[in-house]
């Protein structure tokens, strides 16, 4: 097998477990433990994978996307660390949208509003988890439900937020850049986001540090859009300073 059918297969392989182990992949492609490292840093240097102890796990791309089950299993005390961190400015607004995936949804179990609040949101397990809190009323946009986030994104769910006036918004990114703002890799998604947005007087954004300084495929927002960004402490300082002389606040939990 050719290196370039080796990085294909690594890659897909990755996407489609969630995780590769070096010794595996080895006795699977009947070559050395050297040779699966070799590629999976060239992987890793061409931002296909990231590399972790005993092997790679894949890296949301320009059109490609963890399922949510994945995002449950990755990253999970960061994105909690996130997701509380998030509650300091999630305070008194009475009307909320809270985005799909599973940083939000982290803060949507977290959050215990001590006043009516109503939240509208377009994801399956939030809305549910939101819905049987006190003090909450949940509105869930319509539409097509996309299989790999369990959330609605389409022409229902911008015409409903068209609508509406919302006083903060909650909002997860796949890429976020200084050239290219928050992006993500769907069309639907993108503009779901940027209809939220758009019906909010504000908007924080939820974004794991490995997320920085990296692009997906449609754009959605620029990065002064958001009164606050949230991510973990992971992220370098040379990487918090260059976002914070850009405009961006950050919060790093």
């Amino acid at each position: 097998m050719f290196q370039v059918e080796r990085h294909a297969w690594l890659i897909e392989k990755a996407r489609d477990a969630g995780r590769l182990d070096v010794t595996a992949c080895s006795t699977e492609l009947g070559v050395t433990v050297e040779t699966i490292r070799r590629d999976l840093n060239d992987l890793e240097e061409k931002n296909l994978l990231r590399r972790v102890h005993g092997g790679a796990i894949p890296v949301e791309g320009a059109t490609f996307e963890f399922n949510l089950k994945t995002r449950q299993e990755q990253f999970v005390e960061e994105k909690r660390r996130i997701a509380n961190g998030a509650l300091e400015f999630i305070t008194d607004a009475e009307t909320l949208f809270w985005d799909e995936g599973y940083t939000p949804q982290l803060a949507a179990e977290a959050w215990q509003p001590t006043h009516k609040a109503t939240v509208v949101t377009n994801a399956l397990a939030t809305a549910s988890i939101l819905a049987a809190k006190k003090n909450v009323e949940v509105i869930f946009l319509g539409g097509r439900v996309r299989s790999i986030t369990m959330a609605t994104s389409d022409a229902w769910a911008i015409r409903q937020l068209s609508e509406l006036v919302i006083d903060q918004a909650v909002i997860g990114t796949n890429g976020i850049s200084l050239k290219n703002g928050c992006t993500t890799p769907s069309a639907t998604v993108s503009a779901t986001k940027t209809a939220a947005m758009k019906a909010s007087h504000s908007s924080i954004l939820l974004v794991l540090s490995n997320r920085f300084g990296s692009d997906s495929f449609v754009k959605f927002a620029d990065v002064s859009d958001f009164t606050v960004a949230i991510t973990d402490n992971d992220l370098e300082q040379n990487t918090f300073n260059t976002f914070t002389n850009a405009g961006l606040k950050i919060k790093r939990v």
